[in-house]
């Protein structure tokens, strides 16, 4: 399965104003429907973005949540980062709505 996704692979479920803001997205193709995707835009050349996309990824990464972090991509103008976490670890993350 090719995980270098595109900006066009998902449609945002809801945004989150937290770590800087992020988006959480579902795979338009329904892929890997057991797993929750996040995206966050990253510009790095600002630190505190920088720092707010590490804090995202800690949530993700989590002992206990199988996160993944996925290639960067770019797309509008800015970086993006995907990451991910199986849905039945969602709660562990602290990420859910």
């Amino acid at each position: 399965m090719d995980f270098n996704y595109n900006h066009d692979d998902f449609t945002i479920i809801r945004q989150d104003t937290r770590y800087g803001g992020f988006e959480q997205v579902k795979h338009k193709d329904n892929l890997m429907e057991d797993m929750c995707f996040f995206r966050k835009s990253l510009n790095s050349s600002n630190e505190e973005e920088f720092e707010d996309m590490m804090k995202l990824q800690q949530c993700v990464m989590k002992e206990g949540c199988s996160g993944a972090v996925y290639p960067i991509y770019e797309a509008r103008g800015k970086k993006w980062v995907v990451m991910s976490v199986p849905a039945d670890t969602l709660k562990n993350t602290g990420l859910g709505a």
